[in-house]
């Protein structure tokens, strides 16, 4: 299978799009299967791989939702096939499935829920790592929504409820722009307008609005993304050959309008 791109519309639709580019390695035990990915650790050295699969680019898949307010941000949930979000200009959150995973062409989508707790745009939008538990929104008012979706699993197709369970009210002193969760499935990273970054606890700390850390003044201007990963540290067989182990090595990294990439540490 190709992987594929949703691009989102001023009229509200969502349209799918293959790339051309095939989702998972060729051949071997992992074929077909989503968790084999082109470029993975497995690949070796000089390895000669064909990473394009026989569809046109830029063919559409699917459209879904049309007729409603702009799309201003997407997530797809990290363990749930064809099961995606889409965040609005008129604060609406869509979370759109589809229960046939057989093939491209036999995709329809319904819309299984309506979230509607702002009614500001939802620039920033994403599912908690690794297993899309928690799906976290955040508002042109600052506001950071946390929702709980961990009922739902391969077999509900999103059916299942998905619920409101926090919301630090003036996360950010205007928009926010992007964010990011932790792969600990913890903490979930901010930016906004305020020129600000900022880092969330999954549980108590956001529901009492207090970021866990806070990154003032990190640009000149607005931040427009934020993401984090884990520094990895060569051990004995040179770079890539240590692991990580130890929250210290997790990096926060932010983009701003001032052309600068900024890299916090928010290991403790």
């Amino acid at each position: 299978n190709d992987i594929i791109v949703a691009v989102g519309c001023a009229n509200g639709a969502v349209i799918l799009c293959k790339t051309g580019i095939l989702a998972a390695r060729p051949g071997g035990e992992n074929a077909g299967s989503s968790s084999a990915v082109i470029g993975d650790s497995s690949s070796s050295v000089g390895e000669s791989i064909n990473v394009l699969s026989k569809s046109t680019p830029g063919e559409i898949v699917a459209t879904v939702g049309g007729g409603h307010a702009c799309v201003m941000s997407l997530a797809f949930h990290p363990t749930i096939p064809n099961s995606f979000a889409v965040g609005r200009k008129d604060g609406t959150i869509d979370v759109y499935s589809s229960a046939n995973n057989g093939g491209y062409n036999d995709l329809s989508f319904r819309r299984m829920h309506r979230l509607v707790h702002s009614s500001f745009p939802i620039r920033a939008l994403s599912f908690s790592k690794p297993d899309g538990a928690l799906l976290f929104a955040g508002d042109d008012d600052g506001n950071l929504y946390s929702y709980d979706a961990s009922c739902n699993n391969e077999h509900t197709h999103m059916s299942a409820p998905v619920k409101l369970v926090a919301c630090a009210l003036a996360a950010h002193k205007g928009w926010i722009m992007n964010l990011t969760p932790f792969p600990d499935g913890r903490r979930v990273a901010t930016c906004g307008s305020d020129r600000s970054a900022r880092v969330w606890d999954c549980g108590m700390g956001l529901a009492s609005g207090t970021p866990v850390h806070s990154f003032e003044g990190a640009h000149d201007g607005l931040v427009w993304g934020v993401d984090c990963g884990s520094v990895v540290r060569a051990s004995g067989g040179g770079i890539g050959a240590g692991r990580v182990s130890g929250g210290d090595r997790v990096k926060l990294i932010s983009c701003g309008n001032d052309g600068v990439m900024q890299v916090f540490s928010c290991g403790e």
